[in-house]
């Protein structure tokens, strides 16, 4: 199928979801994986990697003080697999998170020294997405969430 003719198709199908309710988010490539733009507690804004396999949302800990991300920093630890192997994390809570037009409520975090992912600002993972039916299209490069 050409641009031009997936373009339409694209709108068309965009529309149909507002209409649903659903939130369509555009995704942008970050070398090999998809970034959307997430907003934490209203106070900080940034690129994340949609990671459909990891637990938890993931920020670091200077993401962590810039977001107020809430509960027990410092307290409840917990053990993530990474691709350089296991890391330790501390457990907070976000009070609001928000992707596109959806929204989600006390959405646990784990807190990490560093950045999670080198050039990105944190992990959009399940703790964020089992909230919502979420399909995700690499090609169109669309995140559509929906309660």
């Amino acid at each position: 199928m050409s641009l031009r003719r997936a373009t339409p198709l694209l709108l068309a199908l965009l529309a149909l979801v507002r209409v649903a309710g659903a939130a369509s988010v555009p995704l942008e490539r970050h070398g090999g994986v998809l970034v959307a733009q997430v907003t934490v507690n209203r106070r900080f804004t940034g690129r994340f990697l949609v990671d459909t396999g990891a637990t938890y949302c993931v920020v670091s800990k200077e993401v962590a003080r810039k977001a107020k991300i809430r509960g027990r920093v410092g307290g409840d630890r917990v053990r993530l697999a990474t691709a350089n192997g296991e890391i330790e994390a501390s457990l907070g809570e976000a009070r609001r998170v928000d992707v596109g037009r959806a929204r989600a409520r006390n959405v646990a975090v784990a807190v990490v020294d560093a950045d999670p992912v080198p050039g990105l600002d944190g992990i959009l993972g399940l703790s964020f997405l089992e909230r919502f039916r979420y399909t995700l299209d690499p090609e169109v490069g669309l995140l559509v969430l929906e309660k």
